[in-house]
């Protein structure tokens, strides 16, 4: 099973020049812990609201800094062809939750942790059901 069928195609997103207020508040308001920083398709970043909570904490205003200030600027991505084991072996490796799927450099997806855990337990059912129907 590839990515592009398992992806949310509706990403919510941030430019690069919007404040560190307006960043929690759209996580708030879209009930999202991850936003990808974008100027138009094109990936510039990524935020967590971890990252969000540890400047906050740090007194700094949130009115007068923009995301681009704070983002995570090097964002693992993987193809909308990617097999999900092998997206699942990436993250596992680079320690991420998420991964933006692009196409030609434009961002269409968005696969989570969960939505990969999900899929591969069903795939293992499958095959479980499959060897079982051999043994008898």
């Amino acid at each position: 099973m590839q990515l592009k069928q398992i992806m949310q195609k509706k990403v919510v997103t941030v430019s690069p020049d919007t404040t560190i207020r307006e960043t929690a508040k759209k996580m708030k308001d879209y009930r999202v812990g991850y936003l990808l920083v974008t100027n138009g398709e094109s990936i510039k970043g990524c935020i967590t609201d971890r990252d969000l909570v540890i400047w906050l904490a740090s007194g700094k205003d949130p009115d007068g800094t923009r995301i681009d200030g704070i983002m995570q600027s090097s964002v693992i991505t993987a193809t909308p062809e990617t097999d999900v084991f092998d997206a699942s072996k990436l993250m596992a490796r680079k320690k991420v939750r998420r991964l933006p799927v692009v196409e030609n450099n434009k961002l269409i997806g968005l696969v989570s942790v969960s939505d990969l855990a999900s899929v591969i337990e069903e795939e293992v059912d499958n095959f479980l059901h499959v060897e079982e129907a051999y043994q008898i």
